[in-house]
C-alpha cells in the first residue's frame, strides 16, 4: 500500500508532482520540437487534487493566458490540511513564451522562467531565453550562469504546450532537451498508446505517455491526456523503482472544449471502490477528439 511522505517531504514530493505535468509532452519525427499548428494552443485553466490512494494534500493550478503576442503559463500549488499547517509545499512557476513564424511554420519560443519554492532563496529560480545568440542565462543560488543551446529548448512549462500540438499529430517517441532546475536536461517521452480511465463521471479515453531522464534513472511520470477535453492531463502518476509517489486528479476545467466542476478528482482508481457506471450521455464528455485547425 502507497502512502503520502510526511509534511517535511511535501516540498519534495510536490516537485516531482509538477515534473510530471510540466515534462509530460513529446514530438513526432516530423514536427520540430518548437512547431506549433495555427489554432493548437488556446487560453485554459485547470485545477488539480494532489494526493494519493489515502490522502489528498494540496491543489495544482493551471493557467495559460496572453495579452497580445506574448503569453503566460503559469502552475501554483497550494498545501491544504496538515501539510499547510506545516508551512511548506508552496510552489509557484511562472513561464512566458512568443509564437514566431518561420518558412510556414509557427515555433514556440519561451522567452523567461521563474520558480519559487516557499520562502526559500536558494530554490529560486529565474532564466532568460536570448534566441538571437542561442544562449539561456538564470540566477541560481546566488550566481549568474549563460549557457548555449543548439536544439530549440523547452522550459518546464512550455513543454506541456507541445501537447497541444504533438498528440494531435502522428508521433511515437521522442527525446527533448528541457530546461529544469537550473540545468538543461534530454528527456524521453513514450507514447504507449489509448487507455480508457474509468471516472465519477463515466469513462474516458485517454493517451498514455510516459517520461524519463535520458541518462536514466529510478522516477518516472505517467500522464493520461483526454482528447475530448482537448487534450488537457486528467491524471498524472510520479512513481519511483516502481512505487507510487504522487497522483494529480483533475478537479475542474475551463477551456474552449468544456466547463467542468467537480466536487472531486475526476479519475477514480478500482481500488477506490466500486461506482455506478454512468453513460458518456450522462457523464456529459464527448469522447470525440477535438480536430486541429
Amino acid at each position: 500500500m502507497t502512502s503520502l511522505p510526511l509534511p517535511g517531504a511535501l516540498r519534495r514530493t510536490l516537485h516531482y508532482a509538477i515534473t510530471g505535468i510540466v515534462l509530460s509532452t513529446m514530438c513526432s519525427g516530423t514536427v520540430t520540437a518548437q512547431s506549433i499548428n495555427s489554432g493548437d494552443i488556446a487560453p485554459f485553466e485547470a485545477v488539480y487534487e494532489v494526493g494519493n490512494n489515502l490522502i489528498s494534500a494540496g491543489d495544482a493550478r493551471l493557467r495559460l493566458s496572453n495579452e497580445g503576442d506574448l503569453w503566460e503559463y503559469s502552475l501554483n500549488i497550494k498545501p491544504k490540511g496538515v501539510f499547510k499547517l506545516a508551512g511548506k509545499g508552496r510552489i509557484k512557476e511562472i513561464s512566458t513564451f512568443t509564437l514566431v513564424e518561420s518558412d510556414g511554420e509557427v515555433f514556440l519560443q519561451p522567452q523567461s522562467y521563474q520558480y519559487r519554492q516557499d520562502d526559500e532563496r536558494r530554490r529560486e529560480v529565474d532564466a532568460r531565453f536570448d534566441w538571437e545568440n542561442s544562449t539561456v542565462t538564470y540566477e541560481y543560488r546566488g550566481e549568474t550562469v549563460t549557457e548555449s543551446f543548439t536544439d530549440p529548448i523547452l522550459d518546464r512549462l512550455t513543454a506541456t504546450l507541445l501537447i497541444m500540438n504533438s498528440l494531435r499529430h502522428d508521433f511515437q517517441k521522442a527525446e527533448l532537451p528541457v530546461f529544469d532546475n537550473a540545468r538543461i536536461k534530454q528527456v524521453n517521452f513514450v507514447n504507449e498508446g489509448h487507455e480508457s480511465l474509468r471516472t465519477r463521471q463515466g469513462r474516458i479515453d485517454t493517451i498514455r505517455v510516459t517520461n524519463r531522464n535520458a541518462t536514466g534513472g529510478s522516477r518516472e511520470t505517467i500522464t493520461w491526456f483526454a482528447p475530448s477535453l482537448d487534450y488537457l492531463p486528467v491524471k498524472i502518476e510520479h512513481k519511483k523503482r516502481g512505487n507510487l509517489v504522487v497522483r494529480l486528479s483533475l478537479m475542474s476545467l475551463e477551456n474552449r472544449v468544456t466547463s467542468l466542476e467537480l466536487g472531486e478528482a475526476l479519475p477514480v482508481d478500482e481500488v477506490n471502490g466500486e461506482l455506478p457506471d454512468a453513460t458518456d450521455e450522462e457523464a456529459g464528455i464527448t469522447l470525440e477528439p477535438v480536430k486541429s485547425e
